[in-house]
């Protein structure tokens, strides 16, 4: 889904959406959380649909410009280290939107 060799990954918080019914690639996107601005990756969450995968790495430093926001709409995606991520820890993580329970698949 995503590779350097795809150019369709960077610094910070590298995001999948996969659709849920069909297992169609919708979208890539990588947010850099150390140099750049965490407002597009707020406005892109919000965008997610019901119903839609949601794959994210980070590579390098993923959590220094979250904020609360951010980090209360990843939560809602179903995980529960979001709210203990720090300066350059590794972490990956798959929910969904619409998610009722917290994800098994986070690390």
């Amino acid at each position: 889904l995503m590779s350097g060799v795809k150019n369709n990954v960077g610094r910070g918080i590298n995001m999948a959406l996969v659709n849920g019914k069909t297992g169609e690639l919708l979208d890539t996107k990588f947010f850099d959380m150390w140099g750049g601005d965490v407002a597009p990756l707020i406005e892109f969450l919000k965008t997610i649909q019901d119903g839609t995968i949601v794959l994210m790495a980070t590579y390098d430093d993923g959590a220094t410009k979250l904020n609360e926001e951010a980090r209360k709409l990843i939560a809602e995606l179903g995980s529960t280290s979001i709210t203990n991520l720090g300066f350059r820890d590794n972490w990956v993580f798959c929910g969904g939107k619409g998610i009722k329970t917290k994800s098994p698949f986070e690390q």
